[in-house]
């Protein structure tokens, strides 16, 4: 006899025999929410207690500090590109520029006799005894190295570079600029941000914004290297955000795996030029400059001033402005014989501009070099007067 299969399968009985299905579903609604509050409770409970173990987070000053110390104090190797905007040499007519103003451009490498707009570096720092020592390879073109000890830097070049020309007015390396500026002592010009990480050259980094109060001055973007705050990339910006300078390394070795074999020159025949600054004459022996500049921007103050007579320049008067960060130079010499035009150049950051000024006999040419926009350059120039005895 075959065995009867059950029609259905009987009802489960109720969780809650005593409650109404409405009544059982509040109930496990009201569950879930205590459940989410209690969950909620903890976590902000952990989060608090994590953010009073954790140390405080540096502040944007405090970062820049550490920058300057660790390009300082830390040994490192690593490779870089220096990108500089270049701006076409403009003149109110088709004449060159005079002699004097030429040299004073080559001296302070603006670059007239350099297109490149991009190029690539090595840079070996390590202190050896106490001492900062560093060398700066040119991996584009001729080979060229930049030597420092302490304060004393040699220009390592081969024979027949053109460079060798310039005799005592070598440009700098454009990179040098980017490692002897000292962000921790600019003034109140400048407000300073943090702006949140990213990653440089594999490195995780923080990232700063240094952004000025006025038109007449550049900022700046910073990447510092979160672990030992060595500057991994940065970008100088003119008042239009634009790119003018940048700075970033491809790849870095920071600590003990820097050898101080890799300081001595790589050139090979290398002609050693020292790129020391004469001495300073003794107080007694300087002249005071008469001229005077009628406009500065706000947070520029002059730093020196006086008379030099380089080569083509005779009575040359001099004038050093600076905010603490930014700097420019006026030069003031006698109108050339065969006159002078108003020259405007820049490559990158740095801009050369010339200003005649007639006056017959009196007649005298101003030349402004430094990181300041080409409106503010101009501004300075036509405001220098000669003051009177």
């Amino acid at each position: 006899m075959a065995a009867r299969r059950p029609s259905a399968l009987p009802p489960l009985p109720p969780a809650y025999p005593d409650k109404t299905s409405r009544e059982v579903a509040g109930s496990s609604v009201r569950h879930r929410h205590f459940r989410q509050f209690a969950l909620l409770a903890v976590t902000l409970a952990a989060a608090t207690a994590n953010a009073a173990a954790a140390p405080p987070t540096k502040t944007a000053a405090e970062w820049l500090r550490q920058m300057d110390d660790a390009f300082r104090a830390l040994d490192y190797d690593g490779v870089f590109s220096y990108y500089t905007a270049e701006r076409p040499q403009q003149a109110a007519q088709a004449a060159a520029p005079p002699s004097a103003g030429r040299e004073l451009a080559l001296r302070f490498g603006t670059g007239y006799r350099s297109a490149a707009r991009l190029a690539t570096y090595r840079v070996v720092h390590k202190v050896v005894d106490g001492v900062e020592r560093e060398r700066i390879e040119h991996l584009d073109g001729p080979r060229r190295e930049v030597l420092r000890i302490g304060d004393r830097i040699v220009c390592a070049l081969q024979p027949g570079d053109e460079l060798l020309a310039l005799d005592g007015a070598l440009p700098a390396t454009p990179n040098v600029g980017v490692f002897a500026r000292r962000f921790d002592r600019m003034g109140d010009s400048y407000r300073v941000q943090l702006r949140g990480h990213d990653r440089i050259a594999g490195r995780d980094a923080v990232r700063l914004a240094i952004t000025p109060h006025d038109q007449d001055r550049f900022g700046y973007q910073l990447w510092l290297d979160e672990d030992t705050g060595l500057l991994l990339r940065s970008e100088l910006r003119d008042v239009e955000a634009a790119e003018l300078e940048i700075f970033q390394f491809a790849s870095v070795r920071i600590g003990d795996g820097v050898d101080a074999a890799d300081l001595a020159p790589a050139t090979p025949n290398a002609i050693l030029h020292d790129l020391a600054q004469p001495a300073a004459p003794p107080p007694a022996a300087r002249q005071p400059s008469p001229w005077r500049a009628g406009w500065v921007p706000r947070g520029f103050h002059m730093a020196s001033a006086g008379r030099q007579a380089p080569a083509g320049a005779a009575g040359l008067g001099t004038m050093v402005f600076s905010d603490g960060l930014a700097a420019f130079s006026v030069f003031i010499e006698a109108m050339p014989q065969d006159g002078a035009n108003n020259v405007v150049s820049r490559r990158g950051a740095t801009v050369v501009l010339t200003h005649a000024k007639p006056g017959g006999a009196t007649a005298h040419l101003v030349t402004v070099v430094g990181e300041v926009p080409v409106a503010t350059a101009r501004r300075v120039a036509t405001s220098v007067y000669r003051q009177s005895p």
